[in-house]
């Protein structure tokens, strides 16, 4: 026995954890992490979304304003693989009247988009109504709808649901 300075005492016992103990420990930690997993996947794909989605508002905003700056038509292809390009697109892409645009992540497109140009004014070459682009998430649930305007105005993205 130890005696205590107020005068009690403590039987001197081994210091650690039991078996047992452990093991209700990490099975507690396991279903705390099984009911995590769900809501983990579907915040990555809600990121994937939201990145591709402010992606395709950058290069297109990058674009008209390109296209004002130089005076000339930029063009904004829709590609599932923006890797293979020609020489041409090439030369293109590097003097900034080619911007090419695709679904980052697990993202996708709803539907093919014809490519978008901008004129000098800044406005949508032969548009006759405003454009929607639709980026959907993996599941294919949610989506995000990018809209640009004849005028050349791109309003930023509301959410839907892509079916």
């Amino acid at each position: 026995k130890v005696l205590l300075p107020w005068g009690g005492s403590m039987q001197n016992k081994h210091k650690g954890f039991t078996l047992i103990e452990l093991m209700v420990t990490i099975a507690v930690m396991a279903i705390i992490a099984m009911m995590a997993a769900p809501s983990f996947g579907d915040m990555l794909q809600r990121q994937n979304l939201n990145k591709s989605t402010q992606d395709l508002i950058g290069v297109m905003t990058e674009a008209r304003a390109q296209s004002v700056l130089t005076k000339s038509d930029v063009t904004v292809n829709f590609a599932l693989d923006p890797n293979n390009l020609d020489s041409t697109n090439a030369s293109k892409v590097k003097n900034k009247s080619l911007y090419i645009w695709a679904p980052t992540g697990q993202s996708k497109l709803k539907a093919a988009v014809s490519p978008l140009v901008f004129e000098m004014t800044g406005k949508v070459k032969s548009a006759n109504s405003d454009i929607s682009v639709e980026i959907c998430n993996q599941k294919g649930n949610k989506s995000k709808i990018v809209s640009i305007s004849k005028m050349g105005t791109i309003q930023q993205a509301t959410e839907g649901t892509c079916t």
